[in-house]
């Protein structure tokens, strides 16, 4: 007489046939694994960045004159000098109240120690949109102190004199902003 399937003998089976499959599956498994050892030391780049600190006054300014202002834009901040270089944009913000002319100039020597000044296109003139009128370009190298000397120029021209700028006002400001550069790969 042959052996009936019972419950608990499918269950004994089924225990077998799993135990089976595991073991199999966990021979079959590759694993692999690997140990480095050595040393390194991370550092962080030191940011230094800074313009001089300039007042900005077109409070006298008379139709016909023209009141210049000099600045310079630094990779150095507090004698540090930074570790990356920087690419700046300066920007000249106006109210518009007056009708002046701005004009943005650079010194105009040479870079000792590399790097580019802002282009400042024909004449120095700076078109304006909504106010503000932004120019690219600037560049500071790393690790060695730069800085690029501009003269902003504010003229009001005679030929846009008139009784109804009497009492008026117009803040003008400049900023620059300076962010770190994506260095070159090399290979």
């Amino acid at each position: 007489m042959g052996k009936h399937l019972t419950k608990s003998r499918i269950a004994g089976y089924g225990l077998l046939l799993a135990a089976a499959c595991i073991s199999g599956w966990s021979l079959s498994y590759a694993r692999f694994t690997a140990q480095e050892k050595g040393m390194a030391t991370a550092t962080v780049a030191a940011w230094g960045s800074g313009s001089s600190t300039i007042d900005i006054n077109v409070s006298g300014l008379r139709p016909g004159e023209t009141k210049n202002y000099i600045f310079g834009v630094t990779n150095t901040e507090n004698d540090i000098v930074s570790g990356v270089g920087q690419d700046y944009t300066i920007a000249v913000e106006t109210t518009g109240n007056l009708p002046l002319d701005f004009a943005l100039t650079n010194d105009g020597s040479n870079p000792a120690h590399g790097g580019r000044f802002v282009n400042t296109g024909e004449n120095g003139t700076l078109t304006f949109n909504d106010g503000t009128a932004a120019v690219r370009g600037g560049y500071l190298p790393h690790s060695v102190s730069v800085t690029h000397t501009y003269t902003l120029a504010v003229s009001w021209p005679m030929d846009r004199a008139g009784t109804e700028y009497t009492d008026e006002i117009d803040l003008v400001t400049l900023t620059v902003n300076s962010e770190q550069t994506v260095p070159a790969i090399q290979e």
